[in-house]
């Protein structure tokens, strides 16, 4: 047993190896992009090319090296393998695309000064929302200004390089045609790098973030869910048939139970011999509930409480065979929860051939 435990367990760590190593390749698209021109195309002379070469071939070996690490050493560390995941594509993806933004307004030495400084800017940003003893709303202020310059400079680059090689638009209004022509491509990598800084900036407000600034935040959200929670819907209200029915909004995972004037989120799970399990998460721990049909109704029905009709949306009446695709059974869900290493409520059964040590549980 457990040598087949073992032989297992190996094989998930070689899928997520080229899971993990697949991503890196993926998620550093840009490296890739802007290191072709880097190379072979733009670059100032020899030096500048071999540190494109360079940067281009430290990529994949550092894709290779973390996706190890992150496949036989961090299984655990969701987290931390978050942030290896990620922080590498983000930093090699500025690198590559600023060494092209740099060298390729190598005939407008004024433009390159500007691009340089606007860099210079971007990685002070950054280097801002990663100091932690810098309060979390003054970083996260930051960060939302960012992203009002992010979309602010996409409209305003769309528009300056419309029609530009044209002779016409806005760029060769304000800057002539050559310097024009020359922002374009230049203006699309500053508008990546701080894409990319903007990604940095979230990782690292979101890393700093000390236990009271993170338990008012959950305070404010949860204020704000309570706030936006739907109602019963005034024809049922003034009806009364809120009292003698209760509503599932599936798949849309939105239940109100009989008599309630208001809806709570649940969690579909898994469909078995036609009927479908659900997890009512408002509960501690949570519950189970079903939902079944019988005699052309349907009804729901929470561990230790009577089934009770409830109403589904008419969508869903419809096309039920439709959602029968999408559904998993039992066995495919358990296997999805261990595959994406998902927490399972402590009142699912697992079957005898399924170890209780590889599924994560929730109460």
């Amino acid at each position: 047993m457990g040598s087949t435990e073992s032989f297992f367990d190996q094989r998930e760590e070689k899928e997520s190896y080229g899971s993990n190593l697949g991503f890196y390749l993926v998620f550093g698209l840009f490296v890739h992009l802007y290191s072709i021109p880097n190379i072979f195309f733009v670059y100032i002379n020899d030096t500048w090319r071999l540190f494109a070469i360079v940067l281009y071939v430290s990529y994949l070996i550092i894709s290779v090296g973390f996706a190890y690490v992150v496949s036989y050493h961090l299984s655990s560390y969701e987290r931390l393998k978050t942030y290896l995941q990620g922080i590498p594509a983000c930093l090699w993806s500025m690198a590559a695309i600023n060494l092209y933004g740099i060298q390729a307004l190598i005939d407008h030495p004024f433009y390159q000064e500007v691009y340089i400084n606007l860099l210079w800017i971007q990685i002070f940003l950054i280097v801002f929302t990663w100091i932690k003893w810098i309060p979390f709303r003054i970083r996260e202020l930051a960060g939302k200004a960012v992203t009002i310059a992010l979309g602010a400079f996409f409209m305003f680059h769309l528009a300056g390089a419309f029609n530009s090689t044209k002779g016409a638009g806005i760029y060769v209004f304000l800057f002539g045609e050559d310097a024009a022509v020359a922002l374009i491509w230049p203006g699309w990598a500053l508008f990546f790098s701080l894409f990319w800084t903007r990604v940095m900036m979230v990782a690292g407000i979101d890393l700093y973030i000390t236990p009271e600034e993170r338990a008012q935040m959950m305070a404010e959200e949860k204020a704000r869910e309570e706030a936006s929670i739907r109602k019963v819907s005034e024809e049922m209200l003034s009806s009364g048939r809120y009292l003698e029915y209760g509503e599932l909004e599936y798949p849309d995972e939105s239940y109100r139970e009989k008599g309630s004037k208001t809806f709570e989120n649940v969690l579909f799970l898994y469909v078995e011999n036609g009927v479908r399990h659900f997890s009512r998460m408002k509960f501690d721990p949570p519950k189970e509930m079903i939902l079944y049909k019988e005699h052309g109704q349907w009804y729901c029905q929470t561990s230790g409480q009577e089934p009770e009709p409830v109403l589904l949306p008419e969508w869903t009446i419809q096309r039920e065979e439709v959602l029968h695709e999408f559904e998993d059974d039992k066995r495919a869900y358990l296997k999805r929860a261990i595959r994406d290493r998902l927490q399972v409520p402590y009142f699912v059964e697992l079957p005898d051939d399924i170890d209780e040590s590889r599924i994560d549980r929730y109460e």
